[in-house]
């Protein structure tokens, strides 16, 4: 399969891999084509609005055969149901996603400059549910760097190295919470996921190399963005099942994911006692730093998510990224080499994947 993106082919080619990429799933029929494809990046338009509306319309396909928006006589109500919901400061534990058990202790860990890698993996080496997620993360193509796979703990610490094996515990230790039942957008919480997945591998870069910021502390922004994007679907879909509506409009999710993501992870972060750092670069959403390492990473994994899923190419998502400020071109094009093209670890993480190179 050739595709012509950046003005060349691109062979898609199969290979055995742990996790599959969402365009690989695609290519099967488990995700149906997006029902919009992001819009063309007008003179003026934001290219993070751009790129964030294109992941909206790839993560809320409705079910097949549903009927388009047939709750749009129930937008006012439900947004104000969950717009008082969201508000409120009383959340109950059904609504504020439970902390790793061991987070308390990877943050120290990390924490203590003496602390080595083996330490962090000693951690997850308690649970032998968490440790057998770190070694398929390990082994998936966003980390793997042989094709011998990684079947011990100590194999995936000497070989990602104490970087790559805080960004692999983090990753596990959220996943469980990030899954969400969502029946109206199957796909929802499969394509949040690897957006968050992708996002804080790219904002723990653009903070070691252009913010100069703590690589850990940007990490758990990207994951906890789309934690927060997990929680405000969560509300809505309490709100649909009150007020007896089959699934919510697709224009108000979009508008409420739009509106609460942000602020919705900064309460998780808040609540899981993440570094201060986190939290505060999530309540200003923009600026310097962190926060604009936070913006960047969240464009760079929706465009590439884009990308995989045909829904743009190569050529047009590097034009909206070279938009943002504050990212030299050499950054991004090393970023975005970095992230883009490989696989995406899945929730379930069992499939065949794709691998996309450069021909010639």
């Amino acid at each position: 399969m050739v595709a012509a993106l950046l003005g060349g082919a691109l062979l898609l080619r199969r290979r055995r891999a742990v996790a599959a990429p969402s365009a690989a799933r695609a290519a099967r029929g488990h995700y149906p084509a997006a029902a919009a494809a992001a819009p063309p990046l007008c003179q003026g338009a934001d290219p993070v609005a751009a790129l964030q509306a294109g992941l909206h319309a790839l993560a809320l396909v409705p079910r097949s055969g549903d009927a388009a928006d047939a709750a749009v006589r129930h937008t006012v109500e439900l947004r104000d149901a969950v717009t008082a919901s969201l508000l409120a400061r009383d959340w109950s534990a059904k609504h504020l996603p439970r902390r790793p058990q061991l987070l308390p202790q990877l943050i120290q860990t990390v924490n203590d400059s003496d602390a080595s890698a083996r330490a962090m993996a000693g951690i997850i080496g308690q649970d032998p549910v968490l440790t057998g997620n770190l070694l398929r993360i390990a082994n998936s193509p966003v980390y793997r760097v042989q094709a011998k796979p990684v079947e011990t703990l100590q194999r995936a610490v000497t070989l990602v190295g104490t970087d790559g094996i805080r960004q692999i515990i983090s990753a596990v230790l959220v996943q469980p919470v990030m899954q969400l039942q969502c029946d109206a957008f199957p796909q929802f919480s499969a394509v949040i996921w690897e957006h968050a997945l992708l996002a804080s591998r790219v904002a723990a870069d653009h903070a070691r190399t252009v913010t100069h910021e703590d690589g850990f502390a940007a990490q758990w922004l990207g994951l906890t963005q789309g934690l927060g994007a997990a929680l405000v679907m969560r509300h809505l879909l309490d709100a649909c099942a009150q007020q007896q509506v089959a699934a919510p409009p697709r224009v108000l999710a979009a508008d409420l994911l739009d509106s609460w993501t942000l602020p919705v992870a900064s309460r998780i972060a808040a609540a899981w006692e993440l570094p201060k750092a986190v939290h505060d670069a999530l309540i200003r959403q923009s600026g310097t730093g962190l926060a604009a390492s936070l913006r960047f990473a969240r464009a760079v994994a929706a465009a590439s998510l884009l990308c995989r899923h045909g829904q743009i190419g190569q050529v047009q998502a590097l034009a909206w990224l070279e938009q943002l400020d504050d990212t030299p071109p050499h950054a991004l094009q090393w970023i975005w080499r970095r992230v883009h093209g490989r696989a995406v670890e899945t929730l379930e993480g069992d499939e065949p994947g794709v691998e996309v190179e450069q021909a010639g």
